[in-house]
């Protein structure tokens, strides 16, 4: 009967398509030349640079500081359920080892899948026993990051992430408010971790899992896929991200998924009016996005090493992706030829990055390089600031303001936030005003210092407020009207601010991506 129902709702949509706009689903990145939105903000594993990485409250204070996105790495437990987590070895960032005097212990073993390696694999633990685990910080070297939090909080499903998302839009969000906020309501930026490990080590399919957990949630629907709708109607310089954002590095997995969004579709989407009568039917894969709203955009990740090989864009072609997340790296100088000094060599780099970057846009494929972290690198270590920056804030303006890139993957919402209120340094003459970072304007701007003319302004302003206290001396002496008036003042004052310690100690630390 089911099946029935379905194949004459679908002729319903052909017929009534003709007779109405199609409704298109919330693209990864805006089509239109006149949107100029900012770069957007995709929480890493939540605020991981505050608290330890992959747990509720670290998701939360992602949102609450202004990410557009909190990005969980999905992986499956031994019972079914998704979990968030960045390594199948429970051992990189939780008590496992160690919790009640060893009681896991008798769990490490190696995996042929994981070439042989020894671990306390997640799919080895059902989704009762991961909740008596803690969770720890990750980065730990020369004490970069507090350790104040570790083992406080728990490992979450995929599920309460959903709730946490949906509490935070329904119920926080409108009580707060953010008229600023350019693209719209947090989303969900998943990655599916490992799925051929999972395939070759559990015979699971972490794909399908993903899948089942979307058509199961109760809020899974209206919160991630129903209000694709809000993105028709929209005026030509409005924008809204999509609410739900697949990632992984395998591309096939990204393409079964696809065809599977579109198998699947009742599962996924509660039917209204609008949406039923509004989507055409058809399999052009140019109309794609029209056709089939409820597909989230899907993002390819790319390590530094297949980012800069010669058929890395025929095998982008191969898939119908919608970003590209490359390791920074793939945008960067090699740190040996930083370290030594080869400025023709750092030039022909930088060159090539922002043709890379303008290669995808041509596609209209976005590019979200990861990841930004506070940490300068040292020690011969990967994964901080890189040495070509002086700091982590010139960093991020590096990719904002001289590669234009479409979103940035970090571990610290704030500095990202900061650097697009702050401004850039140069103009971008090539992004002709693009893009627009921060909160409510523009950052790489021209702007236009008269030195002389402040100096001036200065000048004045100085005479005056040197004539008004002249006269106020005056009247003081003369007419003996300060007495009142000083006393009164003197009333209202504040109380005087404590001395505070503002020194930093600066410590450097990485971590290796």
């Amino acid at each position: 009967m089911l099946p029935l129902l379905q194949y004459l709702l679908l002729s319903l949509r052909s017929i009534h398509a003709e007779s109405t706009n199609p409704i298109n689903r919330c693209p990864l990145r805006p089509a239109s030349a006149s949107i100029h939105r900012p770069p957007l903000i995709l929480g890493h594993r939540g605020a991981s640079f505050h608290l330890p990485e992959h747990t509720l409250p670290s998701y939360r204070l992602a949102l609450e500081l202004g990410a557009d996105y909190i990005e969980p790495d999905l992986v499956a437990c031994k019972s079914g359920e998704l979990v968030a987590m960045h390594s199948v070895d429970l051992n990189g960032t939780t008590n496992v080892h160690d919790y009640n005097d060893g009681e896991f212990r008798s769990r490490a073993r190696q995996s042929d899948a994981n070439n042989g390696a020894w671990g306390y694999y997640v799919n080895d633990f059902t989704w009762q026993e991961l909740q008596l685990l803690r969770v720890r910080q990750r980065v730990s070297h020369s004490g970069a990051r507090s350790s104040s939090y570790d083992f406080m909080f728990g490992i979450p499903s995929f599920s309460q992430i959903i709730d946490l998302l949906d509490d935070w839009n329904t119920r926080e969000l409108p009580l707060i408010g953010r008229p600023s906020k350019v693209s719209g309501m947090p989303g969900l930026y998943v990655e599916l971790k490992r799925a051929q490990f999972f395939k070759d080590d559990a015979n699971v399919s972490i794909a399908d899992l993903f899948l089942d957990e979307l058509a199961s949630h109760p809020k899974a629907s209206e919160l991630l896929f129903d209000h694709v709708t809000l993105c028709q109607g929209l005026q030509n310089d409005e924008y809204r991200v999509p609410p739900l954002v697949v990632q992984s590095f395998e591309g096939y997995t990204l393409e079964y998924l696809r065809s599977m969004f579109k198998q699947r579709w009742m599962d996924f989407v509660e039917e209204d009016a609008i949406l039923a009568g509004g989507v055409i039917v058809t399999s052009t894969a140019a109309e794609d996005e029209i056709d089939h709203p409820w597909i989230p955009p899907m993002v390819l990740l790319v390590n530094s090493t297949f980012c800069r090989t010669t058929d890395f864009w025929s095998y982008v072609a191969t898939y119908h992706i919608s970003g590209i997340g490359p390791d920074k790296s793939c945008l960067l100088p090699s740190e040996s030829d930083v370290n030594e000094h080869k400025y023709s060599n750092i030039e022909r780099a930088k060159k090539e990055a922002k043709e890379w970057v303008t290669k995808a846009h041509s596609e209209k494929i976005a590019v979200h390089p990861w990841t930004i972290r506070m940490e300068m690198e040292s020690q011969g270590q990967a994964g901080g600031v890189p040495s070509l920056f002086s700091s982590v804030e010139e960093e991020i303006r590096h990719y904002y303001c001289e590669l234009s890139i479409d979103g940035i993957f970090t571990e610290n919402i704030a500095a990202a936030l900061i650097v697009g209120s702050a401004g850039c340094d140069t103009p971008s003459s090539e992004a002709s005003g693009w893009p627009l970072v921060g909160r409510g304007g523009p950052v790489c701007v021209e702007e236009e210092r008269n030195l002389w003319f402040f100096g001036l302004s200065f000048l004045a302003l100085g005479i005056f407020i040197g004539s008004v206290m002249t006269c106020f001396a005056w009247a003081c002496t003369n007419k003996g009207y300060c007495d009142g008036a000083i006393g009164s003042a003197r009333r209202q004052q504040s109380l005087p601010l404590p001395e505070v310690d503002t020194s930093i100690e600066e410590e450097d630390g990485h971590d290796v991506l």
